[in-house]
């Protein structure tokens, strides 16, 4: 059972170092998708709380009276929207902070970009389509239940986002299908490009060996399939064999992309160096 506790916060517009704003909001804390790949489990925050990621989550409550304060001194220029959290998640639907942050930057005319794997987010599209939502970076993936069951049981399912994606792209919405974290032997990326015709390019990004519980993705392949588990931890100690991995990958990509006609990106993290906040455009 998820744990929700109101809060209150200080600021709501916050510095970051991603390059997709100068600054970021996460109207909650915490998330209840609870995926065993997302790296906020490592961060700071994360990890000072008693209870386990995926248990719990705070209302920023005060997040939208203060966000018409800040906008005015600190005159945003482009506006991140869930870094740390999913602003779309199941709470949203109670407590209508993401609703309330999008109408004040569309009041203010700030230009904002949006991460989420949310199909929650499709609601929403009457107020994302006032000109003010620059890109929507939506992750998705393709990999059985099985392993889903093993290493994100708790996310909407993969149709449920590919309904969500082709629903945003109807409405002419700018959507980029995001698909993370891209797993050897486990994620299939030939239908990538074929599922979303009108989107302007896919990305990739794949699995950060670089993640303090990257084990723990590892053990819960192996529960499911060895012979994966086997050739994954050989990644993990063998940089000449992780590159190689990852060089069949990156071929398999532009081979689907050819074949569609389609641009992509992907983000590939270094052997042994955490992963810098500098995946997209």
């Amino acid at each position: 059972m998820v744990e929700i506790n109101e809060v209150s916060v200080n600021r709501v517009l916050n510095p970051t170092a991603i390059n997709l704003g100068d600054y970021v909001i996460n109207p909650y804390v915490g998330c209840e998708f609870s995926c065993l790949y997302c790296y906020v489990r490592s961060n700071k925050v994360a990890s000072k709380r008693k209870r386990p990621w995926g248990t719990y989550v705070d209302i920023r409550k005060n997040a939208p009276d203060l966000l018409e304060k800040e906008i005015c001194e600190k005159k945003p220029k482009t506006v991140l929207l869930g870094s740390t959290t999913e602003c779309f998640q199941p709470v949203e639907k109670k407590f209508q902070l993401t609703k309330r942050i999008l109408e004040i930057l569309n009041n203010h005319e700030v230009p904002y970009i949006i991460l989420t794997r949310s199909p929650y987010v499709v609601e929403y599209i009457p107020l994302l389509n006032q000109r003010f939502c620059k890109r929507i970076y939506f992750t998705v993936n393709n990999y059985s239940d099985i392993f889903k069951q093993a290493i994100e049981p708790k996310s909407p399912s993969f149709v449920s986002r590919n309904i969500a994606i082709q629903a945003l792209l109807d409405a002419g919405m700018p959507v980029i299908p995001y698909y993370s974290p891209v797993i050897p032997w486990v994620t299939e990326i030939k239908d990538a490009f074929s599922l979303f015709t009108t989107a302007e390019r896919v990305d990739f990004e794949y699995l950060n060996f670089n993640l303090k519980n990257t084990q723990d993705i590892i053990k819960s392949i192996s529960l499911t399939d060895r012979a994966r588990e086997k050739n994954i931890s050989r990644m993990f100690y063998e940089k000449n064999y992780y590159e190689q991995t990852w060089d069949t990958m990156d071929e398999e990509i532009e081979r689907q992309a050819s074949r569609a006609n389609k641009r992509y990106k992907r983000y590939r993290h270094p052997f042994d160096a955490f992963f810098k906040n500098t995946y997209f455009d």
